[in-house]
């Protein structure tokens, strides 16, 4: 999934659901439970060689600014900063910044390589337009009947 569907999914959990003891571990089991959705994300193709380093990192910022910002529309803007709307959106997105390493530097230490292993076995890839449509679907669904 892109960061931005992860990143709005994980504001309105910690927005909808309380305690954080209890709204922050779903933010993390939810990254898991998106992937198993087909998509497409940055990523895709940079393990296969069908995209470059520098492209991925380029889309991965823009989905990030993107996703922040949505983020910031829909949950923040108007209210006093909230720490755990952001820590929230952070946890989100992070066992995709945990293959960073994997990634770009060919390095899988311990205990990152069995969080990547996991990972790898929940990815749903699919490639555009479908990959896209089918994330969109799914943060229509989840905002429809949770926002």
């Amino acid at each position: 999934m892109l960061s931005t569907s992860h990143s709005l999914i994980s504001a309105l959990i910690v927005s909808r659901i309380f305690p954080p003891q209890l709204s922050l571990p779903l933010v993390l089991a939810s990254h898991y439970l998106l992937d198993i959705v087909p998509h497409w994300d940055t990523g895709t193709g940079l393990t296969n060689g069908h995209k470059s380093k520098k492209k991925a990192v380029l889309e991965t910022l823009v989905d990030v600014i993107v996703g922040f910002s949505l983020v910031f529309i829909f949950f923040q803007k108007g209210k006093p900063f909230s720490p755990l709307l952001w820590v929230a959106v952070f946890l989100g997105i992070l066992p995709d910044l945990l293959e960073f390493p994997a990634l770009f530097f060919g390095k899988r230490p311990f205990p990152i390589n069995v969080l990547e292993k996991f990972h790898n076995t929940l990815h749903q890839r699919a490639k555009l337009p479908w990959g896209l449509i089918y994330q969109i679907v799914v943060l229509i669904i989840v905002f429809t009947l949770f926002y």
